[in-house]
């Protein structure tokens, strides 16, 4: 199943990233993304829970949030937060095929290590007709291979080799949190919008760029950056599938 990389970082990454699941974060720019739930059906599996940090905002929608992760610290942390929480591996969810209306995903591109396995896992596990949402960093812009410190003051960033190589990268600089304690990967545009498209249910229906303050992205943005930083997929199963 591989390494729980996160086991005995649980309380760091709170501590370091607690504001994401605010109206002002990632909290709010899922409640629109997912929108209202069927009461009918409102089962939302989180996969790649984390601490659960994203919980609250989900459940504000009227969702039931079932987290998954794969390390147990990590679930530590989200059982205070949430009720249902499950360990298992992204790659091979504990959950039964159409068992779910909605999946959630988010900034884990990163950290699996086989990003279109676990794509297809969520696109096995939703109903037909139901709703995969993703948010993450971008993958064209955000990684080892991009140097972003000037980009604000110089209206410009410095781009060097690397990208392509998807392998697992630490930087025991100490400038990127995730990466230096945990390490990451840096998978290729391609490689990411194809493990929305490979598995033949998942339809992909939109795709949004964002800003570091995960606002709709613009030239002219007020962050003062010249490409984006996040990224925000939605995908249907079919019905026919």
């Amino acid at each position: 199943m591989g390494e729980a990389r996160y086991d005995g970082h649980a309380d760091w990454y709170d501590e370091t990233f607690g504001d994401y699941g605010a109206e002002a974060g990632s909290g709010g720019v899922l409640a629109r993304l997912l929108g209202p739930a069927d009461p009918g059906d409102p089962v939302c599996v989180d996969v790649g829970c984390g601490t659960g940090l994203h919980f609250a905002a989900v459940r504000a929608c009227g969702y039931t949030v079932v987290g998954v992760d794969f390390s147990a610290d990590q679930l530590r942390r989200a059982t205070t937060r949430g009720r249902y929480v499950l360990r298992g591996d992204a790659r091979r969810l504990p959950l039964a095929t159409a068992s779910a209306a909605t999946v959630l995903m988010t900034f884990t591109h990163t950290d699996i290590d086989d990003f279109p396995a676990a794509v297809a896992e969520a696109a096995r596990v939703l109903r037909p007709g139901g709703r995969l949402v993703y948010l993450g960093v971008h993958p064209a812009f955000v990684g080892a291979f991009v140097d972003r410190g000037g980009e604000r003051e110089g209206g410009e960033l410095r781009v060097t080799r690397g990208y392509g190589d998807e392998r697992l990268q630490r930087d025991d600089s100490g400038r990127f949190p995730v990466r230096s304690r945990v390490g990451a990967r840096n998978l290729t545009l391609a490689t990411f919008l194809g493990a929305f498209l490979a598995p033949p249910a998942l339809r992909l229906s939109s795709v949004e760029e964002l800003d570091t303050r995960l606002r709709p992205w613009r030239p002219d943005a007020s962050d003062g950056r010249v490409v984006p930083w996040n990224l925000a997929v939605t995908a249907v199963r079919s019905r026919a599938g």
